[in-house]
């Protein structure tokens, strides 16, 4: 139960001081094992406990996963609902406002009627034609098209009339789809912080599991006989290993930072090679940036065409029609993507129909998101600081996905926004 209650802690809290002392009065110590491993009753006691330990471990790094999968789908879920929602009130309060415009013209196109019969009927018929009797036949030319007016004044009343009322309905269904919105979006924050809280616990009892499993696993073997391992031999063991792992943590580093500096350059020369549109063919105005090439503090996430962009679609997996809150830019599986803008990665895991996700803040409420990554593709972890066009993920198609490709997001305050003409603003052409 000990070992259990040691599991829970890590899914819910960070590694600490209070974390290392707890596993450390739990677990056994070397001094345990070489006790148990002379005293034949304890030493069959201490090879189920560790047994039962080594299992602990795999079974909370198997449940986090479960449920930081899960919470994942719960904050794809949410999102969407939000994402539909905004997109929803937006339209609304459009046709309100263009409602609004209309009854504003009936008005005073009313207006302009009323006043047209009171100039018409108004004054001395008989003094007017008598004083100018050069323009009777056009003052009775004009009684005659007041007339008309007044005869069609009810209709343009009641046209009117009606403009208003359904500017007014618009009005305030925009006003209920605003709230929902706002109900909406708390729901899709919260989802999202649980969603992230689930990831940390998991990558967490992961980490203690790589922590603790090689110790006990050792110590197995002494148990069993099948190791003759002191404490102090196993300890130069894990230097030696640790040391070993740097190294290659180093060079890994260094690899992948000559492979991003690589795919940029051939990125950049992909770019330079490839023709602008002719005169008919908009949109992009010139060819696409290169990928992870920096221009004034943002850069191009990936090379490739567009293949489906911001809005209302038929989904190329389910077959309705849904929003699409981003622009799917198609690129082989593998290949690498970059930070859009330099930032703090806030997510980095499975996330529903996302599939692997990365989600990156970039201040003043703006983020960036880029998702269907390949298994094992995410090259970066929650809370790590990013730089504009560093290498973050490898292209996939996990989640709802028809093929190899990024699904790129920008939000600001949660509500997503067409990322093609921002990125233009910001002197970046993608697809």
């Amino acid at each position: 139960m000990a070992a259990i209650a040691t599991g829970l802690m890590l899914l819910t809290t960070g590694i600490t001081a209070a974390d290392q002392s707890a596993r450390a009065s739990t677990y056994p110590s070397w001094d345990d094992v070489l006790a148990a491993r002379d005293n034949v009753n304890q030493q069959q006691t201490k090879i189920a406990e560790i047994r039962g330990l080594i299992a602990s471990l795999a079974a909370a790094v198997e449940e986090a996963q479960a449920e930081a999968d899960e919470k994942g789908t719960i904050y794809y879920e949410a999102q969407l609902a939000f994402d539909e929602a905004a997109f929803r009130a937006d339209q609304l309060q459009r046709q309100a406002d263009e409602a609004q415009a209309t009854a504003d013209e009936s008005r005073l196109r009313a207006g302009q009627f009323v006043a047209e019969l009171s100039r018409a009927g108004g004054g001395d018929l008989s003094a007017s034609l008598f004083t100018n009797p050069g323009e009777a036949e056009a003052l009775l030319s004009r009684l005659g098209y007041a007339s008309k007016i007044s005869e069609q004044a009810e209709g343009i009343y009641a046209v009117a009339l009606a403009d208003q009322n359904a500017a007014q309905s618009l009005s305030e269904q925009a006003q209920i789809a605003r709230e929902i919105r706002e109900e909406l979006r708390v729901e899709a924050e919260v989802a999202f912080e649980q969603a992230q809280a689930a990831q940390i616990a998991a990558e967490e009892a992961f980490a203690a599991q790589q922590e603790n499993q090689a110790r006990l696993e050792e110590q197995l073997g002494v148990l069993q006989g099948v190791l003759q391992t002191t404490e102090a031999e196993w300890e130069e063991g894990e230097r030696q290993r640790k040391e070993r792992e740097e190294r290659l943590a180093r060079e890994a580093e260094e690899r992948r930072i000559a492979a991003e500096a690589e795919a940029r350059r051939l990125a950049a020369e992909q770019a330079a090679n490839q023709p602008g549109p002719g005169p008919s063919g908009g949109g992009g105005g010139g060819s696409a940036s290169g990928a992870g090439q920096v221009i004034n503090g943002w850069s191009n996430p990936l090379n490739g065409p567009i293949t489906s962009n911001y809005g209302y679609r038929v989904h190329p997996v389910f077959g309705y029609v849904a929003l699409h809150a981003g622009v799917d830019i198609g690129a082989p599986c593998g290949r690498h993507m970059f930070a859009a803008s330099s930032g703090t990665v806030t997510y980095a895991g499975w996330n529903g129909g996302y599939g692997n996700f990365v989600r990156i803040d970039h201040g003043d409420g703006l983020t960036t998101s880029y998702g269907h990554i390949q298994h094992g593709g995410i090259l970066v972890a929650n809370g790590q600081l990013v730089n504009a066009g560093q290498l973050i993920a490898l292209v996939g198609t996990t989640g709802n996905s028809s093929g190899c490709h990024l699904h790129l997001e920008t939000r600001t305050f949660g509500s997503a926004f067409d990322p093609v003409p921002f990125l233009r603003s910001k002197g970046i052409s993608i697809g």
